[in-house]
């Protein structure tokens, strides 16, 4: 039995139509992972200023990489601006060993075992919670304490 001619190009159609698919989504997820490294090189430098902010006594510079809801925090729990309340958190500067983008979010973990999160949002990433270390238990059930989170 042979195909009509009709039935040979709706099947051309569909393939040519499955190759496009598949070279759109093959584009898609190369432009996806390449952005990753800009993203994670942008995550090690937010932590980078904020770190060395705190290191400098820098309370204005070290709030310009906290989010918003963050600074909010901030200021609610302590009382004061946030310039003068974010020094007396006890966090202390150590290298970015590892840094993890996750979309939208991302964890900067450092030397001393204290991770920050981030988020990216209109103003580029932003700190959303600092001083973070795990809580006690099974790797897959341990929270994160943190010393400020929004």
């Amino acid at each position: 039995m042979r195909a009509s001619g009709r039935s040979l190009s709706r099947k051309r159609e569909w393939s040519d139509v499955r190759a496009g698919l598949v070279i759109a989504c093959g584009l898609a997820l190369c432009a996806a992972g390449c952005g990753r490294d800009g993203d994670r090189a942008e995550v090690r430098t937010v932590a980078g200023r904020f770190l060395q902010a705190l290191e400098d006594h820098d309370g204005a510079a070290a709030c310009a990489e906290l989010s918003a809801d963050t600074r909010k925090q901030l200021e609610q729990s302590e009382h004061q601006s946030c310039r003068d309340a974010v020094g007396g958190m006890g966090l202390q500067r150590a290298p970015v060993t590892r840094v993890q983008v996750f979309i939208t979010n991302a964890k900067a973990d450092l030397a001393n075992g204290d991770s920050l999160f981030l988020s990216q949002g209109a103003a580029g990433w932003q700190l959303s919670a600092v001083g973070c270390r795990p809580k006690e238990g099974k790797p897959a059930d341990r929270p994160y304490d943190c010393a400020l989170e929004a």
